[in-house]
């Protein structure tokens, strides 16, 4: 559910559609590029801290919070963990662009503002260190395509990683099943490249040291404990 819609709801309502649904979490999108750029979007942010603070203290299920393709940065999570939440869906740039979407529908000064802001955001990969050291379960979504993608988003902090595109495009190809061989394809490549760098776990994986890009370097927080393990 969006944050906006979240706050127009009552408790009451969300803990219905919880129990009827049957989900383990509540994830609440954080999307305000997108809903700028949306030709019926909701402009009203107000009131969406207390919600999520009502929220994880009312419903009898975790809160995740997650973005829809811009990222999650540091000061974000900083705020939304000391509302008690505990899992973070980074969702970062990389992948599929809303905005851009949003772009394709949008008209006049809507879509001048799609095209401006087409490729905001916080790369998965830094939206993840970013958070690495606050002690959430980050999820790296993003643009993420394969395993050895994934095996990098943990070794930076991440919990798990997700993908959507990659996962659809198997199944057009080739059905349940084809979609069914590529996970298992994509656990396998999970665990080469764990063994590769000598990791039995994923506690073990972010205890290696790292070497980081340039431009990643940038993104990491001064004092993070991730700095550390940069050789």
């Amino acid at each position: 559910i969006g944050l906006v819609q979240a706050v127009a709801a009552t408790p009451e309502e969300l803990e219905e559609m919880v129990q009827t649904s049957g989900v383990d979490a509540l994830c609440i999108h954080l999307n305000p590029a997108m809903e700028v750029v949306q030709p019926e979007g909701d402009e009203d942010f107000r009131g969406g801290l207390d919600c999520i603070a009502r929220l994880v203290e009312e419903l009898s299920v975790p809160i995740v919070i997650k973005e829809t393709g811009c990222g999650i940065s540091r000061t974000v999570g900083e705020r939304v963990k000391s509302l008690g939440v505990q899992s973070i869906d980074v969702s970062g740039a990389g992948g599929t662009s809303w905005v851009a979407v949003e772009a394709h529908r949008a008209a006049a000064h809507q879509k001048t503002l799609g095209e401006l802001y087409w490729d905001w955001g916080i790369p998965t990969a830094a939206s993840v260190a970013q958070l690495s050291d606050l002690d959430l379960g980050i999820c790296a979504t993003g643009g993420i395509r394969n395993g050895l993608m994934i095996v990098k988003a943990l070794a930076l902090g991440a919990s798990c990683g997700g993908m959507a595109r990659v996962v659809l495009q198997a199944h057009a190809d080739g059905g349940a099943q084809g979609a069914k061989d590529f996970l298992e394809q994509t656990i396998q490549e999970i665990k080469v490249g764990m063994l590769l760098c000598g990791a039995p776990t994923i506690k073990a994986l972010q205890q290696q040291p790292l070497v980081v890009g340039t431009k990643l370097n940038q993104w990491i927080p001064k004092g993070s404990i991730l700095r550390d393990r940069i050789l």
